[in-house]
């Protein structure tokens, strides 16, 4: 039994229309910048699931969309909204939709919104179930969740229910999606020359319409990168911050309001401990143990940028081979981490049992990871990590390949596997980053003032080179060298990263 008070307290615009923004504590929470995700043409009948880490927006982005469907003048008691972690059953959330489907027998369209659905064990069976009985059919349903391990597993057992080519990623925000939505914001806000003012001001034009794809050739590249060079410093700025924040947008509007607002340039440990203890719950969920989770992670902040054999850390942390894999494994689906495995040119393949690198999908989960092992406070770690110059590269070349990642990765249909990988061989060559593009592109990610070509460590099957620089800019051919947080600006994620 569900109670009808609890479902309405959860859909206050049925009595409040679009006035429930201003009450609803999402909305309140997401500011002083209101990040946007983009927006999908949903379709009648079909089933949409979205995965990513905690505190990524999830909530906030249906929320949003709820506002957009009531402004366009669908009708609010036409929308259903269910946070599922605060039901303990199956039966209570068939109680709930049943409810809500008989309230509007002649509703000409429905829209279900399910919140951390993940939280309900066999969530999967309800949403298959309203497919079958065609429910869907005059309706659009969202799932969320924020085990995004479970939400993958499950939404991989509801094959030809309208849900395939509708798995959406919401990460953090990629550094171009931060820099295009809070530059207008910082410009208004911040006390500096009126020089470095207008130029903000430029830059956020300019931006929103300059942008590359690394399906195009190496000269479109350069020409876009070449528009955007000359606002270098004010890239710099925003880049700085971004090394600190990530692209959590509750992490960055806390730090936007106390540098901005309140003059106070810090962030406080809170912001990352809902973070870990987020992480945490979803292992023990998992049944799987803190403290060996805390000797993987431990490991990975040692080697942070190195690579390392999971035979050799099993021994190390005196885990089984299994053991390590497995958990490993639930670290990436829960977006904390990320593998890279170098690549095999002769057999065209990955080699799965090479030394493998292992970075964090954002800055702010290094930072927030390596405070709770090593019991720091949170903004000293952030600082310290800023002043370690060797350091802070290698948290460089973790931001760069993350967002390689996301700008073009598919779910379901295109693994990173598939496409980025890293090189190296018994004399000691090494390279960043292979991306499969048309042909093999090499990156390499050099995080210092002056770089020039002979810093490339050229491979007989790669023929395009990014080279991607903390100042120098140039290259000629085929190979381009870019400021790292120019490029960074310019690569937008994927469409299926919303």
């Amino acid at each position: 039994m569900v109670r009808i008070g609890d479902i309405i307290t959860q859909n206050p615009w049925w009595k409040l229309g679009r006035d429930f923004v201003r009450y609803d504590p999402d909305f309140k929470k997401a500011g002083p910048v209101f990040f946007n995700r983009r927006r999908i043409e949903f379709k009648r009948g079909d089933i949409y699931l979205f995965r990513g880490p905690r505190q990524a927006g999830k909530t906030t982005y249906f929320k949003a969309i709820i506002k957009e469907l009531i402004e366009r003048n669908v009708a609010p008691n036409h929308i259903l909204y269910l946070s599922l972690d605060l039901f303990h059953s199956r039966r209570e959330m068939r109680n709930a939709i049943d409810y809500f489907i008989n309230s509007n027998v002649d509703a000409p369209e429905m829209f279900f919104f399910f919140d951390e659905v993940t939280s309900i064990d066999g969530w999967n069976f309800e949403l298959k179930s309203m497919a079958d009985k065609g429910i869907t059919q005059k309706g659009i349903v969202l799932a969320t969740g924020s085990s995004p391990i479970k939400l993958k597993e499950k939404g991989e057992l509801m094959p030809g229910r309208g849900i395939e080519g509708n798995e959406y990623y919401i990460k953090p925000l990629s550094f171009r999606e931060f820099i295009v939505q809070s530059v207008d914001w910082i410009e208004r806000y911040l006390q500096g020359p009126e020089e470095f003012l207008n130029a903000l001001r430029k830059l956020s034009a300019l931006l929103r319409d300059c942008f590359i794809d690394l399906s195009w050739d190496m000269e479109d590249i350069k020409k876009a990168a070449q528009k955007i060079i000359p606002f270098k410093r004010e890239i710099s700025y925003f880049f700085e911050i971004y090394l600190m924040t990530g692209g959590f947008p509750g992490v960055i509007n806390h730090y936007f309001s106390n540098r901005y607002l309140n003059d106070k340039n810090f962030i406080a440990p809170q912001m990352s401990e809902v973070f870990i203890r987020d992480v945490l719950g979803d292992l023990s969920r998992l049944q799987k143990q803190e403290i060996i989770a805390r000797q993987i992670l431990k490991a990975i902040v040692e080697r942070y940028g190195s690579r390392f054999s999971i035979s050799n850390l099993s021994r190390e942390i005196e885990r089984s081979h299994p053991t390590t894999m497995e958990y490993l494994e639930c670290l990436e689906d829960a977006f904390i981490c990320f593998t890279l495995y170098p690549y095999d040119f002769n057999k065209k393949t990955p080699r799965l049992k090479g030394e493998k690198k292992v970075y964090f999908f954002d800055p702010m989960v290094y930072h927030s990871i390596k405070s709770y092992l090593k019991g720091e406070e949170f903004w000293h770690t952030i600082t310290g990590t800023k002043e370690d110059e060797a350091l802070q590269g290698k948290i460089v070349e973790g931001v760069v390949l993350s967002h390689l990642i996301m700008h073009r990765e598919i779910p379901f249909l295109r693994n990173p596997i598939t496409f980025l990988w890293y090189y190296y061989d018994k004399s000691g060559k090494e390279i960043d980053a292979i991306f499969k593009n048309d042909g093999y592109w090499g990156v390499e990610i050099k995080y210092k003032s002056e770089v020039n070509e002979k810093d490339i460590k050229r491979l007989n099957p790669v023929k395009k080179y990014i080279v991607l620089s903390k100042e120098s800019a140039g290259g000629d051919g085929e190979v381009i060298i870019i400021p790292v947080d120019v490029f960074l600006s310019l690569l937008p994620p994927s469409e299926k990263n919303v």
